[in-house]
Protein backbone atom coordinates (compact mmCIF):
# COMPACT_ATOMS: atom_id res chain seq x y z
CA UNK A 1 0.00 0.00 0.00
CA UNK A 2 1.03 3.54 -0.34
CA UNK A 3 2.50 5.57 2.23
CA UNK A 4 4.23 8.90 3.01
CA UNK A 5 7.48 9.04 5.21
CA UNK A 6 10.36 10.36 6.90
CA UNK A 7 13.73 8.66 5.44
CA UNK A 8 16.05 9.24 8.37
CA UNK A 9 18.48 7.82 5.90
CA UNK A 10 17.99 10.24 2.99
CA UNK A 11 16.63 13.23 5.13
CA UNK A 12 13.61 13.89 3.19
CA UNK A 13 10.08 12.77 2.93
CA UNK A 14 9.47 9.93 0.31
CA UNK A 15 5.99 8.13 -0.96
CA UNK A 16 6.56 4.41 -1.16
CA UNK A 17 5.11 1.33 -0.96
CA UNK A 18 4.91 -0.43 2.29
CA UNK A 19 3.31 -4.21 3.58
CA UNK A 20 -0.31 -3.30 3.63
CA UNK A 21 -0.94 -4.61 8.23
CA UNK A 22 -1.72 -7.63 9.20
CA UNK A 23 -5.54 -8.48 9.94
CA UNK A 24 -6.02 -7.08 13.58
CA UNK A 25 -5.68 -9.09 16.82
CA UNK A 26 -7.90 -9.35 19.46
CA UNK A 27 -8.95 -6.04 20.85
CA UNK A 28 -7.58 -4.71 17.73
CA UNK A 29 -9.13 -2.71 14.78
CA UNK A 30 -8.55 -2.29 10.85
CA UNK A 31 -8.89 1.04 9.45
CA UNK A 32 -9.04 1.99 6.04
CA UNK A 33 -7.60 5.70 6.36
CA UNK A 34 -10.40 8.66 4.26
CA UNK A 35 -8.42 11.91 4.80
CA UNK A 36 -4.92 12.93 7.16
CA UNK A 37 -4.49 16.32 8.32
CA UNK A 38 -0.99 18.63 8.06
CA UNK A 39 -0.28 20.53 11.12
CA UNK A 40 2.98 22.51 12.08
CA UNK A 41 4.56 18.94 13.70
CA UNK A 42 4.53 17.67 10.23
CA UNK A 43 6.55 19.90 9.23
CA UNK A 44 9.07 19.84 11.70
CA UNK A 45 9.18 16.10 11.05
CA UNK A 46 10.05 17.14 7.67
CA UNK A 47 13.00 19.40 8.41
CA UNK A 48 14.03 16.91 10.75
CA UNK A 49 13.97 18.91 14.31
CA UNK A 50 11.61 16.29 15.74
CA UNK A 51 10.46 13.00 15.26
CA UNK A 52 11.47 9.47 15.86
CA UNK A 53 11.07 5.86 13.84
CA UNK A 54 10.23 2.84 15.36
CA UNK A 55 13.11 1.09 17.28
CA UNK A 56 15.20 -0.87 14.28
CA UNK A 57 14.08 1.62 11.75
CA UNK A 58 15.14 4.25 9.47
CA UNK A 59 11.66 5.45 8.57
CA UNK A 60 8.64 6.90 9.95
CA UNK A 61 5.24 7.09 8.57
CA UNK A 62 3.83 10.84 9.01
CA UNK A 63 0.81 11.59 9.90
CA UNK A 64 -1.20 12.55 13.10
CA UNK A 65 -3.92 14.26 12.45
CA UNK A 66 -6.83 11.36 10.80
CA UNK A 67 -9.66 10.38 9.77
CA UNK A 68 -10.89 6.78 9.19
CA UNK A 69 -13.31 3.62 8.63
CA UNK A 70 -13.50 0.38 10.29
CA UNK A 71 -12.47 -2.36 8.24
CA UNK A 72 -12.43 -5.43 10.21
CA UNK A 73 -12.84 -5.88 14.17
CA UNK A 74 -10.43 -8.13 16.44
CA UNK A 75 -11.82 -10.89 18.96
CA UNK A 76 -13.17 -9.43 21.95
CA UNK A 77 -13.65 -5.57 19.92
CA UNK A 78 -17.73 -4.67 21.25
CA UNK A 79 -17.75 -1.19 20.72
CA UNK A 80 -17.17 -0.79 17.09
CA UNK A 81 -18.30 -2.48 14.15
CA UNK A 82 -17.58 -2.52 10.32
CA UNK A 83 -18.16 0.93 8.82
CA UNK A 84 -18.17 3.01 11.87
CA UNK A 85 -16.06 6.21 11.17
CA UNK A 86 -13.69 6.55 13.48
CA UNK A 87 -10.53 9.35 14.59
CA UNK A 88 -7.43 7.64 16.49
CA UNK A 89 -5.98 9.23 19.47
CA UNK A 90 -2.38 10.03 18.70
CA UNK A 91 -0.35 9.17 22.22
CA UNK A 92 0.80 5.70 23.52
CA UNK A 93 1.01 5.06 27.24
CA UNK A 94 4.24 4.54 28.15
CA UNK A 95 5.39 1.30 29.06
CA UNK A 96 5.20 0.27 32.52
CA UNK A 97 2.81 2.70 32.62
CA UNK A 98 3.07 5.41 34.76
CA UNK A 99 0.60 6.52 37.67
CA UNK A 100 -0.77 9.08 34.67
CA UNK A 101 -0.91 6.86 32.19
CA UNK A 102 -2.12 4.05 34.01
CA UNK A 103 -4.91 6.01 35.35
CA UNK A 104 -5.63 6.88 31.68
CA UNK A 105 -4.15 10.32 31.30
CA UNK A 106 -1.59 9.38 28.74
CA UNK A 107 -1.42 13.35 27.56
CA UNK A 108 -0.04 13.74 31.47
CA UNK A 109 2.64 10.85 31.15
CA UNK A 110 4.99 11.26 34.07
CA UNK A 111 7.83 9.22 32.78
CA UNK A 112 8.34 10.70 29.02
CA UNK A 113 8.34 7.59 27.60
CA UNK A 114 5.30 7.60 25.68
CA UNK A 115 4.97 6.70 22.16
CA UNK A 116 3.02 8.69 19.36
CA UNK A 117 1.52 7.69 16.06
CA UNK A 118 3.38 9.64 13.40
CA UNK A 119 5.79 11.18 15.36
CA UNK A 120 7.63 9.18 18.23
CA UNK A 121 8.41 5.77 18.02
CA UNK A 122 5.02 4.82 16.09
CA UNK A 123 4.19 4.48 12.53
CA UNK A 124 1.26 6.99 11.65
CA UNK A 125 -1.79 7.32 9.35
CA UNK A 126 -0.66 8.67 5.80
CA UNK A 127 -0.75 5.52 4.27
CA UNK A 128 -3.93 3.81 2.71
CA UNK A 129 -4.33 1.58 6.26
CA UNK A 130 -3.40 0.95 9.45
CA UNK A 131 -4.24 -1.03 12.63
CA UNK A 132 -5.15 0.14 16.47
CA UNK A 133 -6.70 -0.60 19.53
CA UNK A 134 -10.49 -0.30 19.69
CA UNK A 135 -9.82 1.67 23.06
CA UNK A 136 -7.22 4.40 21.14
CA UNK A 137 -10.25 5.18 18.52
CA UNK A 138 -13.16 7.64 18.90
CA UNK A 139 -16.28 6.84 16.93
CA UNK A 140 -17.57 10.33 14.84
CA UNK A 141 -21.59 10.43 14.30
CA UNK A 142 -22.20 10.57 10.76
CA UNK A 143 -22.96 14.46 11.24
CA UNK A 144 -19.26 15.06 11.41
CA UNK A 145 -17.72 12.88 9.54
CA UNK A 146 -17.41 15.56 6.30
CA UNK A 147 -14.77 17.43 8.87
CA UNK A 148 -14.02 14.70 11.41
CA UNK A 149 -10.35 15.29 10.63
CA UNK A 150 -10.80 18.03 12.69
CA UNK A 151 -11.62 16.60 16.01
CA UNK A 152 -7.27 15.80 16.30
CA UNK A 153 -6.46 19.36 16.45
CA UNK A 154 -9.87 20.22 18.60
CA UNK A 155 -8.87 18.30 21.13
CA UNK A 156 -6.05 19.92 21.60
CA UNK A 157 -8.06 22.80 21.76
CA UNK A 158 -10.76 21.24 24.43
CA UNK A 159 -7.46 20.76 26.64
CA UNK A 160 -6.48 24.39 26.89
CA UNK A 161 -9.83 25.70 27.74
CA UNK A 162 -10.50 22.75 30.26
CA UNK A 163 -7.45 23.81 31.54
CA UNK A 164 -7.77 27.89 31.22
CA UNK A 165 -11.17 27.65 32.79
CA UNK A 166 -9.83 25.49 35.96
CA UNK A 167 -7.33 27.96 36.44
CA UNK A 168 -8.73 31.10 36.36
CA UNK A 169 -10.27 32.65 39.46
CA UNK A 170 -12.75 35.03 38.48
CA UNK A 171 -15.77 34.52 36.22
CA UNK A 172 -15.13 36.74 33.58
CA UNK A 173 -15.92 35.96 29.65
CA UNK A 174 -13.37 38.64 27.71
CA UNK A 175 -11.09 35.86 25.98
CA UNK A 176 -7.97 36.84 23.83
CA UNK A 177 -6.54 34.04 21.36
CA UNK A 178 -3.24 34.95 19.53
CA UNK A 179 -2.87 33.15 15.89
CA UNK A 180 -4.67 32.72 13.13
CA UNK A 181 -4.17 29.32 12.24
CA UNK A 182 -5.98 26.12 12.65
CA UNK A 183 -5.56 26.15 16.50
CA UNK A 184 -6.59 29.50 16.69
CA UNK A 185 -9.93 29.35 14.96
CA UNK A 186 -10.90 25.92 16.82
CA UNK A 187 -9.50 27.92 19.89
CA UNK A 188 -11.78 30.85 19.05
CA UNK A 189 -15.07 28.88 17.81
CA UNK A 190 -14.99 26.34 21.07
CA UNK A 191 -14.40 29.46 23.46
CA UNK A 192 -17.24 31.46 21.08
CA UNK A 193 -20.29 28.44 21.68
CA UNK A 194 -19.30 28.85 25.48
CA UNK A 195 -20.75 32.05 25.46
CA UNK A 196 -17.11 34.12 25.87
CA UNK A 197 -16.51 37.28 24.35
CA UNK A 198 -13.73 36.32 22.07
CA UNK A 199 -11.16 38.29 20.23
CA UNK A 200 -8.09 37.12 18.08
CA UNK A 201 -5.29 38.53 17.31
CA UNK A 202 -2.39 37.90 14.44
CA UNK A 203 -0.58 39.81 11.57
CA UNK A 204 -2.56 38.62 8.46
CA UNK A 205 -4.46 41.64 7.24
CA UNK A 206 -8.05 42.00 8.02
CA UNK A 207 -9.56 41.08 4.45
CA UNK A 208 -7.76 37.28 4.92
CA UNK A 209 -10.27 34.47 4.25
CA UNK A 210 -9.20 33.35 7.64
CA UNK A 211 -11.10 36.62 9.01
CA UNK A 212 -14.66 35.84 7.61
CA UNK A 213 -14.51 32.52 9.50
CA UNK A 214 -14.59 34.35 12.82
CA UNK A 215 -16.87 37.30 11.44
CA UNK A 216 -19.44 34.76 10.60
CA UNK A 217 -19.55 33.68 14.48
CA UNK A 218 -18.94 37.49 15.26
CA UNK A 219 -15.70 36.83 16.77
CA UNK A 220 -13.38 40.40 16.42
CA UNK A 221 -10.29 40.37 14.76
CA UNK A 222 -7.03 42.66 15.81
CA UNK A 223 -3.46 42.84 13.99
CA UNK A 224 -2.40 44.28 17.84
CA UNK A 225 -3.45 44.63 21.05
CA UNK A 226 -6.12 46.62 22.67
CA UNK A 227 -6.67 48.09 25.89
CA UNK A 228 -8.92 45.34 27.51
CA UNK A 229 -7.83 42.79 29.71
CA UNK A 230 -8.69 39.50 28.86
CA UNK A 231 -9.51 36.70 31.43
CA UNK A 232 -7.97 34.19 29.54
CA UNK A 233 -6.08 33.81 26.85
CA UNK A 234 -4.80 31.24 24.01
CA UNK A 235 -1.61 31.35 22.97
CA UNK A 236 -1.80 29.32 19.45
CA UNK A 237 1.27 31.00 17.06
CA UNK A 238 4.36 29.42 18.51
CA UNK A 239 5.57 33.02 18.37
CA UNK A 240 7.03 32.99 22.10
CA UNK A 241 7.59 37.14 21.97
CA UNK A 242 4.09 37.93 21.02
CA UNK A 243 2.78 35.30 24.44
CA UNK A 244 5.03 37.38 26.45
CA UNK A 245 3.78 40.66 25.18
CA UNK A 246 -0.30 39.03 25.64
CA UNK A 247 0.54 38.01 29.15
CA UNK A 248 1.19 41.57 30.30
CA UNK A 249 -2.86 42.55 29.20
CA UNK A 250 -3.93 39.49 31.02
CA UNK A 251 -7.02 40.46 33.82
CA UNK A 252 -6.73 39.67 37.38
CA UNK A 253 -7.36 36.06 38.15
CA UNK A 254 -6.98 35.58 34.74
CA UNK A 255 -5.53 32.49 32.95
CA UNK A 256 -2.78 32.70 30.09
CA UNK A 257 -2.46 29.08 28.21
CA UNK A 258 0.73 28.19 26.00
CA UNK A 259 0.09 25.58 22.93
CA UNK A 260 2.65 26.14 20.38
CA UNK A 261 5.64 28.92 21.68
CA UNK A 262 8.19 27.31 22.28
CA UNK A 263 10.85 30.33 23.25
CA UNK A 264 10.44 33.48 24.02
CA UNK A 265 12.99 36.79 24.72
CA UNK A 266 12.14 38.91 27.56
CA UNK A 267 11.09 38.58 31.02
CA UNK A 268 8.18 38.00 33.10
CA UNK A 269 7.27 40.18 36.58
CA UNK A 270 6.32 37.05 38.57
CA UNK A 271 5.03 39.92 41.01
CA UNK A 272 2.35 40.92 38.73
CA UNK A 273 1.45 37.02 38.17
CA UNK A 274 1.10 36.53 42.39
CA UNK A 275 -0.19 40.17 43.45
CA UNK A 276 -3.02 39.49 40.10
CA UNK A 277 -3.70 35.77 41.22
CA UNK A 278 -2.98 34.75 37.91
CA UNK A 279 -1.88 31.27 36.25
CA UNK A 280 0.02 30.43 33.67
CA UNK A 281 0.25 26.73 32.19
CA UNK A 282 1.67 24.77 29.57
CA UNK A 283 -0.58 22.23 27.66
CA UNK A 284 0.16 19.24 24.96
CA UNK A 285 -1.53 16.52 23.75
CA UNK A 286 -5.31 15.64 24.35
CA UNK A 287 -6.96 12.88 26.72
CA UNK A 288 -9.55 10.58 26.04
CA UNK A 289 -12.11 12.95 27.21
CA UNK A 290 -10.64 16.21 25.61
CA UNK A 291 -11.09 13.85 22.49
CA UNK A 292 -14.71 13.23 23.05
CA UNK A 293 -15.94 17.14 24.22
CA UNK A 294 -14.09 17.84 20.50
CA UNK A 295 -16.27 15.60 18.73
CA UNK A 296 -19.63 17.21 20.69
CA UNK A 297 -18.31 20.93 19.80
CA UNK A 298 -17.44 20.12 16.41
CA UNK A 299 -20.89 19.70 15.44
CA UNK A 300 -21.42 23.34 17.53
CA UNK A 301 -18.95 25.77 15.48
CA UNK A 302 -21.39 26.55 12.10
CA UNK A 303 -20.92 24.55 9.27
CA UNK A 304 -20.09 27.79 6.93
CA UNK A 305 -16.68 27.82 9.34
CA UNK A 306 -15.65 24.37 9.25
CA UNK A 307 -15.86 23.85 5.52
CA UNK A 308 -14.04 26.94 5.62
CA UNK A 309 -11.52 25.01 7.77
CA UNK A 310 -10.07 22.65 5.29
CA UNK A 311 -8.59 22.63 2.26
CA UNK A 312 -8.14 19.29 0.47
CA UNK A 313 -5.18 17.55 -1.62
CA UNK A 314 -4.55 14.49 -3.18
CA UNK A 315 -2.16 12.24 -1.34
CA UNK A 316 0.62 12.91 -3.73
CA UNK A 317 0.59 16.80 -2.91
CA UNK A 318 2.21 16.12 0.27
CA UNK A 319 5.70 17.94 -0.65
CA UNK A 320 3.49 20.79 -1.41
CA UNK A 321 1.34 21.11 1.83
CA UNK A 322 4.42 20.41 4.38
CA UNK A 323 7.27 22.46 2.59
CA UNK A 324 5.52 25.03 0.82
CA UNK A 325 3.80 28.26 1.49
CA UNK A 326 0.59 27.66 3.93
CA UNK A 327 -3.12 27.26 2.08
CA UNK A 328 -5.00 30.08 2.82
CA UNK A 329 -7.61 27.46 4.30
CA UNK A 330 -6.39 27.05 7.90
CA UNK A 331 -6.09 23.16 7.44
CA UNK A 332 -4.15 21.60 4.38
CA UNK A 333 -5.79 17.82 4.25
CA UNK A 334 -5.25 14.76 2.24
CA UNK A 335 -7.64 12.77 1.18
CA UNK A 336 -6.03 8.75 0.42
CA UNK A 337 -7.86 7.61 -2.30
CA UNK A 338 -6.35 4.38 -2.65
Amino acid sequence: MRSVAADFDERRLVLREIAEPAAPGPGEVLLRIHEVGVCGTDREIAAFRVGEPPAGERSLVIGHEALGEVVQCGAGVMDLEPGDPVVPMVRRPCSPPCASCAAGRRDLCLSLRFSERGIFRQHGYFAEYAVDRATDLVRVPPAAVSHGVLVEPLSVVEKAIARAIALRQSDGRNALVLGLGAIGILAASALAVRGFRVTVCSREPADHPRVRLLSAQSIRYMNSFDEASPDVILEATGAGDLALAALRRLAPCGSFIVIGAMEATGTIRFGDVLLKNQAIAGIVNASPADYEAAVEDLARIPEEVRAGMVARHRMEDFERTIAGPPDTAPKSVHVIDG
